[in-house]
């Protein structure tokens, strides 16, 4: 099956949208987020048998489907649409009649008890089966709900594609918008899940250091309106902006909207990977929800959320939302790697999404703000008995990281005290440098206090790493 061909609109220098590799952005064009796509994902689309399964219909009698019948009690019967294109087996093959799982009251309801609740029937069918590339109809539904309540955005020209957690989806969108070789900027430090899927483009890293709000729009502003004439200009900017991993800074509203103008000045999409942003007490207007008081039409924030940090890592369920044509091409991507998600993990979520319904959720997500908010005092509190002098951070509003500054004790290199002073003492960190795109030493190193036991090892580790430090002074002639 060939590739369509998609028709774009006027180049008016060359470039849709208005720039080409060194021009300044245009200031008159009419938007369509396929200029944001790569040359590759421009042309690319499903084929094979998935490629045909939107034209399977009523009237259409389909050989290419593996099944062209479902089981109805003990009769097979035609169904139109046929959903068969993703089903090769028989139903009455498959050895699961129902999933019964028991279900926790959202963590805000500590007083409700366990409920079971059982998939089975058409759901339970639906999830043992291929299923849609961009995931199960139901779930996304209940999801495009979601969003539009929280982030306050009608249903329009905005869609959601799940994935095999945030990260997948992020590495089908970096290979979606980004030809090789291209220029990427990146909030830094950065969560160092992100740089794979650039480093196999070869994509040139562009560092933008953050500040105390997190991605700095004047760091922006200084890279872009200094970019050498004649030279390919960066199209997509990466940030996490609540509860960083590793820097733990939350970026508010008003800095938010500051990056959004410069990255509207200079044509730039916003790839907001966003997991840890339930995890704010008091949740944090979204690049996704603020993006219509700069682009009245939106379509510049593409947005990850993950399921991990909130029901569970091993569930493997991340979703993205972002302009359909965006999204169409990562559906593309997901086609041609593994299908589609799993969808007896979409399953699964599901029907706790709709047991507890959207208040539910909403309250357990407040509740494990709650929960990781204490244990951040906590943690802190000890960090402060034993490094105040020596270290310094900013105090996280969300996410699970302490980012310690060893710099007031003249440390230049967390790597190197990580590796010696501090392994030889039986403490460990992640070196700062390991968030840095292009290597550089840092000063930093990252903290996790998820699931460390907070009574005894998170003193006794504060303690052996305050020794390490000064054990190092002593070895740089700093005492």
């Amino acid at each position: 099956m060939q590739a369509d061909t998609i028709t774009e609109p006027p180049r008016p220098d060359g470039e849709l949208n208005g720039h080409a590799n060194g021009d300044a952005p245009s200031k008159s064009r009419v938007y369509d987020p396929k200029y944001f796509l790569s040359d590759r994902a421009k042309v690319a689309e499903i084929d094979g048998i998935r490629g045909l399964m939107a034209v399977e219909g009523p009237g259409v009698v389909s050989f290419v489907s593996y099944l062209p019948y479902e089981l109805s009690g003990s009769q097979l019967t035609r169904q139109f649409p046929p959903l068969t294109a993703r089903w090769p087996t028989q139903p009455h093959h498959i050895p699961f009649s129902s999933v019964t799982l028991t279900i926790k009251p959202p963590l805000v309801d500590a007083t409700a008890s366990p409920v079971p609740i059982t998939i089975d029937g058409e759901d339970l069918d639906t999830a043992l089966q291929y299923g849609p590339s961009a995931g199960l109809p139901k779930l996304r539904d209940w999801l495009e709900g979601l969003q539009s309540r929280v982030h306050k955005r009608g249903r329009g020209n905005w869609t959601i594609s799940l994935g095999s957690g945030s990260q997948d989806l992020m590495f089908k969108g970096f290979m979606s918008l980004l030809n090789p070789g291209d220029p990427v900027l990146l909030e830094t430090p950065l969560y160092a899940g992100a740089l794979p899927a650039l480093r196999q483009l070869d994509a040139e890293l562009i560092e933008v250091d953050v500040d105390d709000q997190g991605l700095s729009p004047d760091n922006l502003e200084r890279i872009l309106s200094t970019w050498p004439e004649g030279k390919k200009r960066p199209r997509i900017i990466y940030t996490s902006p609540v509860g960083t991993n590793p820097s733990g800074c939350s970026a508010p509203r008003e800095r938010k909207l500051a990056v959004l103008e410069v990255c509207k000045k200079y044509d730039v999409l916003i790839f907001e990977d966003d997991p840890y942003y339930y995890l704010a007490e008091q949740l944090i207007p979204s690049y996704f929800e603020l993006e219509t008081q700069v682009y009245p039409e939106g379509g510049h924030v593409l947005r990850f959320d993950s399921f991990s940090k909130l029901l569970s890592a091993g569930l493997r369920l991340g979703f993205a939302t972002g302009p359909k044509e965006i999204l169409h091409a990562i559906d593309v991507c997901t086609a041609g790697a593994n299908l589609h998600t799993s969808s007896v993990s979409q399953a699964v979520v599901l029907a706790l999404l709709q047991h507890w319904g959207l208040e539910g959720f909403l309250s357990h997500g407040h509740g494990v703000a709650s929960l990781y908010a204490q244990r951040r005092a906590e943690f802190e509190a000890i960090a402060h008995k034993h490094l105040d002098g020596l270290a310094t951070w900013v105090p996280p509003v969300a996410g699970m990281f302490l980012w310690v500054d060893m710099s007031p004790a003249g440390i230049k290199d967390s790597y190197d005290l990580i590796r010696h002073e501090a392994l030889a003492k039986g403490v460990l960190g992640v070196p700062g440098m390991t968030f840095y795109p292009n290597g550089r030493k840092s000063p930093h190193v990252r903290l996790s206090f998820s699931i460390v036991d907070l009574v005894e090892d998170t003193e006794l580790g504060f303690s052996r790493l305050a020794d390490a430090i000064r054990e190092k002074r002593k070895a740089l002639g700093l005492e």
